[in-house]
């Protein structure tokens, strides 16, 4: 991967910029933010994360993922709420860069725990942790995203890096 796995000439090593939204089940894209529509095209994730304007939305396992590189749905919980409706729901952002690292999840349309990292130190949180963190990988980097995610969903981040995408135009 290209654009979402940041590699640096100074040595110190590789790191990730990705976040999405994990619903389970079906969702109808034209319902995110920014009024949506399909574009017919079909692009890998390193191409959805390159098109700010765009969301890319591919289905794995019992699974829909949103690729959303402009943040237009992610940690808006109205809108994840409008999406998932009563499905669980992760929502989730990894940046190696900015060292920005957090998920939110979601059961029955209700938000259950929310926690972000910036620089190392929670920046939001919400609710007490969940049974999932228990021996989770520490710092909260992204490994723990990626662990959680498996835990939550039972994908692991290769099904979601390997996936293609249909891309959906934002109208406003």
């Amino acid at each position: 991967m290209l654009q979402t796995k940041i590699g640096t000439e100074s040595g110190l090593g590789v790191g990730w910029k990705v976040e999405g939204l994990i619903v389970e089940g079906s969702v109808n894209p034209a319902d995110l933010p920014g009024c949506p529509r399909k574009s017919g095209e079909v692009v890998d994730l390193d191409t959805v994360h390159g098109r700010p304007c765009e969301y890319g939305v591919a289905v794995v396992g019992n699974w829909t993922f949103i690729a959303d590189p402009g943040f237009r749905v992610i940690f808006d919980e109205e809108a994840v709420v409008r999406i998932a409706g009563a499905s669980r729901a992760l929502a989730w952002v990894t940046n190696s860069v900015s060292t920005v690292h957090g998920f939110a999840w979601y059961r029955e349309g209700e938000l259950v725990r929310q926690i972000i990292y910036a620089e190392g130190e929670v920046v939001d949180e919400h609710g007490p942790a969940i049974p999932e963190e228990e021996d989770a990988p520490e710092p909260l980097d992204e490994d723990y995203v990626f662990e959680m995610m498996e835990r939550l969903t039972g994908i692991i981040w290769g099904a979601v890096a390997d996936a293609r995408y249909s891309v959906w135009s934002c109208t406003e």
